[in-house]
């Protein structure tokens, strides 16, 4: 594998007490900026050969709003209940279960704290801010 994006889900509301964690849903601000992100996205000519998603709504719906823009086909997207509440050694295991052969560019769209945490381990230093 050649690239990989760690992304977090946008953003959604704080406290639904009507609605579970994973049923939560994004709000407006954060189907805009998913919108917003795909497009540059696409402007970038950034393309994945394997797009995966939390089960969670908000990631799945963050992750389709991102394919829809840079045309990556929604029923190709990899929906992995395993993704919610994953800890880092099984988001490694599952990233290196990805075939080599046949994705050069992977996106996992996840929640934080994995998600930060990770990307902090990548990058080899502290990112201060790992935004929605």
């Amino acid at each position: 594998m050649k690239s990989l994006l760690i992304g977090r889900h946008a953003k959604s509301p704080w406290i639904n007490f009507n609605v579970s964690d994973h049923d939560r849903e994004l709000n407006s601000v954060g189907v805009k900026e998913a919108s917003v992100m795909g497009k540059r996205l696409f402007q970038k000519n950034i393309s994945f050969d394997l797009m995966l998603t939390s089960s969670a709504t908000r990631a799945l719906t963050t992750c389709q709003l991102i394919a829809s823009e840079i045309k990556y086909p929604l029923e190709k997207i990899g929906v992995n209940r395993e993704i919610y509440g994953i800890d880092i050694g099984l988001l490694k295991d599952m990233i290196s279960r990805t075939p080599n052969e046949e994705v050069d560019s992977l996106a996992i769209f996840g929640h934080n704290p994995v998600s930060h945490i990770f990307a902090e381990e990548l990058r080899g230093k502290k990112i201060n801010k790992f935004p929605t």
